[in-house]
């Protein structure tokens, strides 16, 4: 039976005018979700009202304009984390078949990169819940110090703070998607060939980027954070080259786009029959 000091407790998370116009309601579903529950199934309940209760604290919820953002850019971030843990197993692979070191990563480095692989796979297939689990579970592996690139922490925050009430366009999983695979291609021909040089710098991962902006503002509906979205997760590779007129080019170029495109949006009627 659900125990009412403790939903009480968790209530209490909420700001205290949220608590005034909606805690009799949650707290009564609360009751509903937990009646004839198990002990274990009641503290899931209590976690996720507590999840909940943070995102309207931090306005990071589905109806906040921080929370869409965090819609539009969790596929666009997770696709660069599978290419930035795609890129570091394919180099390790190759390496250790030609018969050196694995480039230095171990295996919980390497379980870490196919977590976050498996978190694209079931992001893939529209099961965002799992694939916010595993991403979580990659996340806490790598703030606990397990080797991985650094860029992989904000990318997958992203993915695990984004929330749950709603799930990305199909657009943006699909441009998602072949974004991942783009950004990782050069990746799998160095390993290949063994050329560790083989760099176009910026242009190799930043052209992506501004390609599929290009055709996500194309998309009907689109608002800058998504164009925004695709900027963020090319934030891995656009820092890199950050100093260079090219990369300030890249990156203006990008930002100008998103702001014309929201002027764009706003100047539209909706279509009226």
């Amino acid at each position: 039976m659900t125990d009412a000091r403790h939903s009480s407790r968790v209530l209490s998370l909420y700001p205290r005018r949220y608590r005034a116009s909606h805690g009799a309601e949650i707290l009564q579903m609360y009751r509903d979700a937990g009646e004839g529950a198990s002990a274990a199934a009641g503290r899931l309940e209590q976690l996720d009202i507590a999840a909940h209760a943070l995102r309207v604290r931090t306005h990071t919820g589905s109806s906040h304009r921080a929370g869409r953002f965090l819609v539009a850019a969790a596929p666009y971030a997770l696709a660069a984390a599978g290419s930035i843990a795609a890129a570091g197993l394919t180099t390790a692979v190759a390496d250790a078949v030609r018969g050196g070191s694995a480039a230095g990563m171990d295996l919980l480095g390497a379980a870490v990169c196919v977590t976050v692989l498996a978190a694209g796979a079931m992001a893939c297939l529209g099961r965002w819940s799992m694939s916010r689990v595993l991403g979580a579970l990659s996340l806490v592996a790598l703030l606990a110090g397990v080797q991985g690139s650094a860029w992989l922490i904000p990318l997958l925050a992203l993915v695990v703070v984004m929330p749950a009430a709603v799930v990305p366009g199909r657009i943006d999983r699909r441009l998602a998607s072949a974004y991942a695979v783009i950004t990782w291609l050069p990746s799998l021909y160095a390993a290949l060939s063994g050329d560790a040089d083989f760099f176009l710098g910026m242009i190799q991962q930043l052209g992506p980027v501004m390609l599929l902006i290009a055709i996500r503002t194309a998309a009907p509906g689109v608002r800058p954070r998504h164009i925004l979205a695709i900027l963020v997760a090319g934030a891995p590779w656009a820092t890199a080259a950050a100093g260079s007129p090219i990369g300030a080019a890249v990156v203006i170029t990008a930002l100008a786009m998103a702001w014309v495109v929201g002027r764009l949006s706003r100047r539209r009627l909706p279509v009226t029959t």
